[in-house]
């Protein structure tokens, strides 16, 4: 029973760090940026950016060998009053060469809800296939609105992609909540950069 009470001394105490089944994706305890670890997919596919006060969904947590992964992470930044959520599809098939196909499955209603444009990133290793959009909800009369930065990211080099949905909204509605949406969108871009496929 000590051991067990001890154990939990070892990690950082974050959210992140704290929660069992997000620990298995994680590198290493140490901060790789302020605020942020490194996530190793179990794939072996990409890694990437993890929020210090997120954590994994395990209900919502699929992989099929090496070439298939979806996850999502929750977090929340409780004195902005704002809660997020990262959904993330990985797929390492020659399907995802089908840019258009792909940017079409992203804008449907189950994933981004988005009928516009993308803009491409082209980098060295990734091409980058950005957009944003906003819903409006009510909720027992009170309006929200859910913020949506999203991406197709594509591996130059390979057959690997990742479809990436950041999504942020007021985590109490009945509580003062600020969104800068200017900021969110550099932090949603911030890890979309952040992801590196292991070619």
């Amino acid at each position: 029973m000590d051991e067990q009470k001890e154990q939990p001394k070892k990690w950082p105490n974050t959210v992140a760090f704290q929660d069992e089944y997000t620990r298995k994706f994680l590198v290493s305890p140490k901060e790789v940026k302020d605020g942020y670890y490194l996530f190793r997919s179990q794939t072996g596919g990409f890694t990437m950016l993890f929020p210090e006060e997120a954590r994994m969904d395990e209900g919502f947590y699929e992989r099929h060998k090496k070439d298939y992964e979806d996850l999502t992470i929750i977090g929340s930044r409780q004195k902005e009053n704002v809660a997020y959520t990262i959904h993330i599809i990985y797929e390492n098939d020659e399907i995802t060469e089908d840019i258009d196909t792909n940017l079409f499955l992203l804008s449907s209603e189950i994933y981004a809800d988005y009928d516009g444009e993308y803009k491409k990133m082209k980098g060295d290793k990734v091409t980058i296939y950005f957009a944003k959009n906003e819903q409006h909800t009510s909720i027992n009369g009170k309006q929200d609105v859910v913020y949506k930065f999203f991406a197709y990211i594509k591996s130059n080099h390979s057959h690997q992609a990742v479809q990436f949905i950041y999504a942020i909204t007021c985590k109490d509605i009945n509580k003062k909540c600020h969104i800068d949406i200017g900021k969110e969108e550099e932090r949603a871009k911030m890890l979309m950069h952040s992801i590196k496929f292991q070619d």
